[in-house]
């Protein structure tokens, strides 16, 4: 995938240190941007709120974790438009940009144990208690992976081989991410086919619950946010192995769609 030349040197705009020159090509838009931060803001007060008001605090706090992350995020993006050669503002976006999803995708787990114990662990393949244990570790290396090379490619300056080196680790835990999601749907599936299968031997009350509208209601919220999360890792990795400055990186519109939206 073809490249574009990046200026080296350059710490703000000037001559010889063009918009085209940097490594998106682009300002960020900065309502975009700014609408972003307060969105994500606003959406992790409101989670830490429901949280404490339900008792699902590690649900809430993950979820709310990443929206954090995301804000932070945005808030360099809104920094990149002022300078896109700002340091900080590209350490912001890449570093928490890249890995708040994991944070999102960690509380998305954690809904299958509480399931599984609802509806009858008999038909899952590995007992309820495992679930967490075995998706939060994975989350944490796919996280662990991305925030370090998130930050060596958002500091390594002029150093290229430091910035290749983070690139593929960042590359490296969305890849790890993607495989734990798929791993995670294909477990979903198989759990919802075997309940569906053994309807009769559903609990009364697993029954009743999943007749209410609000349940339905978070059950169709968890698909969005899994498909959401799966086709933005998607997204990343194609944006990430063709290189700094490749054409999908200088994509702004396809970068809010696919990240922010």
């Amino acid at each position: 995938m073809k490249q574009h030349r990046v200026a080296q040197d350059c710490t703000d705009l000037g001559p010889g240190c063009s918009v085209e020159d940097t490594i998106y090509g682009y300002k960020p838009n900065l309502g975009a941007s700014a609408f972003f931060v307060a969105m994500f803001a606003i959406l992790a007060i409101a989670q830490l709120g429901l949280g404490f008001k339900k008792r699902t605090y590690f649900y809430s706090i993950a979820i709310a974790f990443g929206c954090i992350g995301e804000a932070i995020g945005y808030g360099g993006r809104i920094i990149m438009h002022s300078n896109p050669y700002d340091d900080l503002g590209f350490t912001m976006q890449i570093s928490c940009l890249i890995f708040a999803p994991a944070f999102v995708a960690a509380g998305i787990y954690l809904t299958l144990k509480h399931l599984v114990l609802a509806f009858g662990q008999e038909r899952s393949r590995i007992q309820a208690r495992w679930y967490t244990w075995i998706f939060i570790t994975c989350d944490f290396i796919s996280l662990l992976l991305q925030a370090i090379g998130g930050g060596m490619a958002g500091g390594a300056g002029d150093d290229e081989d430091v910035r290749d080196l983070g690139t593929n680790l960042m590359i490296a835990g969305i890849v790890w991410q993607v495989a734990t999601l798929i791993a995670f749907a294909s477990l979903v599936i198989d759990y919802v086919i075997r309940t569906r299968f053994a309807w009769e031997a559903v609990d009364p009350e697993a029954k009743a619950l999943l007749a209410q509208k609000k349940f339905k209601g978070f059950i169709w919220a968890v698909i969005i946010a899994f498909v959401t999360v799966f086709l933005r890792c998607v997204y990343r990795i194609a944006e990430m192995v063709g290189g700094w400055a490749n054409p999908i990186m200088r994509d702004e519109i396809s970068f809010i769609i696919m990240e922010g939206v």
